[in-house]
């Protein structure tokens, strides 16, 4: 059998196109599985960034909390029984949340108390306003006006700030503490409540024996 000169050769031809390129259904099902790819990888990535920024943000919020509670401790550690001004702890509440507040005298730069003297003690005072847990310095424990009271916003997104006292006479711990007569308490519980994100809620305890600086 002979092949005509003239005659198309189809099936060569065709064989011939397949070979120069991709079809436009490949080329589709390509860019498609290059998508799905790119998503996944990217998804993926998203959901680990979050994660580190979650974590790193969890971790600063707990260092500002202990760092808080540190400061407190060393505060009350040293802290004096005195006429001019006694140790007192308020019970208090709010949105149904501990909201207390206490107030004391200490020594300034955190010095020995066995050297302490009227004239070189502050009156520290901590107390919860909303969500805020604030600090207030009173440096002239004689003044008659509030010129020499320092305000200093220690912790934000607080939701509880609990005080409980020891009583070492009576072996007892108590919500309140009068210290006019009584002098200072044993020991302190501070709890400290705080939002995280996702709207958790973290407490962190920390023990204070009052007076250990004292020694």
């Amino acid at each position: 059998m002979k092949w005509s000169k003239s005659a198309p050769m189809f099936f060569p031809q065709a064989a011939r196109d397949s070979e120069d390129g991709f079809t436009l259904v490949e080329i589709l099902l390509a860019v498609s599985l290059v998508a799905l790819m790119a998503t996944l990888v990217f998804g993926s990535l998203y959901v680990t960034i979050g994660a580190i920024d979650s974590a790193r943000i969890s971790a600063t919020n707990d260092q500002i909390v202990r760092s808080t509670l540190r400061i407190m401790a060393n505060e009350l550690s040293i802290s004096v029984d005195r006429q001019t001004g006694p140790w007192t702890g308020v019970n208090g509440q709010y949105e149904g949340r501990p909201a207390d507040s206490i107030a004391f005298l200490t020594m300034g730069q955190f010095r020995g108390a066995e050297s302490a003297n009227d004239t070189e003690l502050v009156r520290i005072v901590y107390t919860k306003e909303g969500d805020r847990l604030l600090r207030f310095v009173r440096r002239n424990l004689h003044g008659l006006t509030d010129e020499s009271v320092e305000q200093v916003e220690l912790a934000t997104k607080v939701k509880g700030f609990n005080v409980r006292y020891y009583d070492g006479k009576g072996n007892r711990w108590m919500d309140e503490w009068n210290g006019s007569g009584r002098g200072t308490p044993t020991a302190v519980l501070l709890e400290l409540t705080v939002l995280q994100e996702k709207e958790e809620l973290q407490t962190v305890r920390q023990w204070v024996t009052v007076g250990a600086g004292a020694s």
